[in-house]
């Protein structure tokens, strides 16, 4: 679909007028703007905000977009473009109309960035003095095209410049989009939620069974990836890979493909494995470098010992040593893992710090850290 007819069909709302500003000092209802999806980020984000008190509306925006055969249709690859484009205005218009009835406080996307700007402009002349905020928990560079695979919408950077601040969890990706027209950009790093990763006290015998395992790692197939972990299973460690069938399909290395254990894991079912296994590995994707990847909160706050890829924002929160293991290559992930096994007693300890520091910064701490980022412009 054009975006000219988008944007026309934008302009074509008709929305009421916004009522007072509602405890506009408290910015007291939030309205986020997600996936409904299970483990999706927006959900622990809403749970930050009730924790301090706000109200909260949850629309499950991504959730409206077409599927065929499991896969949503945001507008990567051509046949993803012309789904996305013929519904695009139907699921578009909707949004705007839904947030002119919610008529909230604060409005935060929490990525949600394939809308078009005539969209945001929309949802201004819905909600004049409601912030507009964005969480994006991906590189928004990192962009999908037509031939190109990438996390982020091609109108990721769209989004950077519409919202009135932008909310990165790297601090190169804040001072990039303060150099590239983001009206305000903020660093705030992942966050962990107790609810969805808890410490779990106990496992059943099945639960050992299915989850157990000297060496955990928990994410998807990339050949960076594959290239870090393909030394620990040539060691001879057991290892159990937990995530999507790429690492079935695209995986090169047989010994990588018999670690799989056929699915990824969420939620509780993570925590499990965590309680189940002596170390869990942290392998950062080439976005993450240097920075943190929600892993790095989600690991240590279900109490497991984390051994994490050498990064210095990561160390701020986990200092290595003490609230967690580390390495910097695929030689010193194999040291690392003779060393940690070998010393369970250190593995308590420095597992039960990282878990200490983990529940320090929850989702709440994230809300909070927020809505202080909003004070003097937003109130």
């Amino acid at each position: 679909m054009p975006r000219a007819t988008v944007r026309d069909s934008l302009c074509a709302v008709q929305v009421p007028n916004p009522p007072p500003h509602m405890t506009a000092a408290r910015l007291a209802h939030v309205c986020i703007i997600s996936s409904g999806a299970e483990g999706a980020m927006g959900l622990s984000v809403q749970r930050g905000f009730e924790a301090l008190g706000r109200r909260v509306t949850y629309i499950p925006y991504v959730d409206w977009l077409p599927t065929l055969r499991g896969l949503r249709f945001r507008g990567a690859g051509l046949l993803g473009r012309g789904l996305a484009g013929l519904s695009r205005p139907a699921v578009e218009l909707r949004l705007v109309a839904t947030l002119a009835r919610t008529k909230p406080d604060l409005v935060l996307f929490v990525k949600c960035d394939d809308l078009h700007a005539a969209t945001y402009a929309a949802i201004r002349r819905a909600l004049p003095r409601v912030p507009l905020l964005a969480f994006h928990p991906d590189d928004p560079w990192n962009q999908a095209g037509l031939t190109r695979r990438g996390p982020s919408h091609a109108r990721a950077d769209v989004q950077l410049r519409m919202v009135d601040a932008v909310f990165l969890w790297s601090r190169p990706l804040v001072q990039r989009a303060t150099a590239e027209g983001a009206r305000r950009a903020f660093y705030l790093p992942f966050a962990c939620d107790p609810a969805l990763h808890p410490m779990v006290d106990a496992l059943s015998d099945d639960e050992r069974a299915t989850f157990g395992a000297a060496v955990t790692f928990v994410g998807n197939w990339d050949e960076e990836r594959e290239a870090w972990l393909l030394p620990v299973a040539e060691a001879g460690f057991d290892l159990a890979i937990w995530g999507t069938d790429y690492w079935k399909g695209r995986c090169r290395h047989e010994a990588l493909r018999k670690a799989w254990r056929g699915r990824p894991l969420y939620g509780i079912e993570q925590a499990k494995a965590a309680r189940a296994t002596k170390v869990m590995i942290n392998v950062l994707r080439k976005q993450n470098k240097g920075a943190c990847n929600m892993r790095t909160f989600e690991i240590p706050c279900t109490g497991a010992f984390m051994l994490h890829e050498r990064s210095p924002e990561a160390a701020a929160f986990f200092p290595p040593e003490v609230a967690c293991g580390d390495f910097g290559t695929p030689e010193e992930l194999v040291t690392a893992l003779g060393r940690w096994l070998a010393d369970p007693e250190g593995r308590a300890r420095v597992a039960a710090e990282g878990h200490r520091r983990a529940l320090a910064w929850t989702y709440r701490e994230w809300a909070a850290r927020m809505l202080e980022r909003c004070e003097g412009w937003a109130c």
